[in-house]
């Protein structure tokens, strides 16, 4: 398997990683379109930039504008044919989206949630480094739809380590899969122990138990057992309760019996649309305050910071509102890594 860079991120949570074969879905076309859309408006050409729908302009307007701020005195580039990466070790030549040699940065554009880019962003600040016998250099990965820069300042010697430990265990053979973040994406899931046995033993808990008392007991007993209980459950359920959910429901609309279950409809809920709104708010001169608040009287601060770059306007920061803090309950792959070492 040929390693490429983009991989590199995936690669570092598991080592037997290996994309699926296929065309990219419509979240990685998007996040093409919006790549390309910024580096040419960065060379002097804002078509593509200004033919973009307005959920997918508003994102490349602040990446191009952050770019023009961190070049300071320097000069960008963002062509293609010019922005190749040869990192020692890899066969693959990636390609980064902007490169700022003279003030010493390079950058790479990602659209979609925040994720962890470090080793591809390391690989090609090494691949700058090893080409100009420079000893550090600053890599940017630019966050456009969560409006997010997250900066590493590497040494030579650090990223070359980092870099030769993460091929090192990908190209060993002994090396073990670990779930992760990227499973769903991964060729190798179906068949993966990384995946199948935490759902085996997730199936097989809770047998020889006489009563539910015995099973939370044994379950509550102390932390490891509970977490290690936890995470085998979240397995079986997003494995296979979900798929038989969705299997049973497919069965009952195409009118078999499933025992036990049944479907139940409901009316889609009436709502009026941007037609309706404007015509009632026309018709009887609504008050904008009372038009704004009978229609929730807020707006995400993802979705009111696009609509506010599409109007070339930026939020007052005396304007921000902050909701309360909620908690989540999310699984930690790291120490749940360590617990198996």
């Amino acid at each position: 398997m040929k390693i490429r860079h983009s991989m590199l991120p995936k690669l570092a949570q598991c080592p037997k990683y290996q994309p699926k074969e296929g065309p990219v879905g419509p979240a990685a076309e998007r996040g093409t379109r919006i790549d390309r859309a910024v580096r040419l408006a960065l060379q002097g050409d804002r078509t593509e930039l200004e033919a973009l729908a307005p959920e997918d302009k508003a994102p490349a307007e602040w990446a191009v504008q952050l770019f023009l701020s961190y070049k300071m005195t320097g000069e960008l580039e963002t062509r293609e044919e010019f922005l190749a990466m040869h990192t020692p070790g890899m066969s693959h030549v990636g390609t980064a989206d902007v490169l700022c040699e003279s003030i010493g940065w390079v950058a790479d554009l990602k659209t979609g949630a925040v994720r962890d880019y470090y080793h591809q962003i390391l690989a090609y600040c090494l691949a700058v480094m090893e080409r100009h016998f420079l000893q550090d250099f600053v890599g940017h990965v630019v966050y456009a739809d969560e409006r997010k820069v997250v900066s590493y300042r590497v040494s030579y010697a650090e990223a070359k380590r980092q870099i030769e430990l993460l091929l090192a265990e990908v190209r060993d053979p002994n090396a073990q899969p670990r779930a992760c973040d990227y499973c769903d994406w991964c060729q190798r899931k179906d068949s993966c122990p990384a995946v199948v046995r935490p759902v085996e033993e997730g199936l097989a808990v809770v047998q020889g138990s006489a009563s539910l008392a015995e099973i939370k007991d044994r379950l509550l007993a102390d932390p490891e057992t509970l977490g290690k209980f936890l995470t085998q459950w979240k397995a079986v359920e997003k494995e296979i309760a979900d798929a038989a959910s969705d299997r049973i429901k497919e069965l009952l609309e195409a009118g078999e019996d499933v025992p036990g279950w049944r479907i139940s409809k409901a009316k889609g809920s009436e709502y009026f649309d941007t037609e309706g709104i404007l015509y009632a708010a026309k018709e009887k001169n609504a008050p904008l305050d009372g038009l704004i608040e009978v229609m929730g009287g807020k707006l995400g601060g993802e979705k009111y910071r696009a609509w506010c770059a599409s109007l070339g306007h930026e939020p007052l920061t005396a304007h921000v509102r902050t909701g309360k803090e909620t908690t989540r309950l999310l699984q930690d792959r790291k120490k749940q890594k360590a617990l198996k070492e």
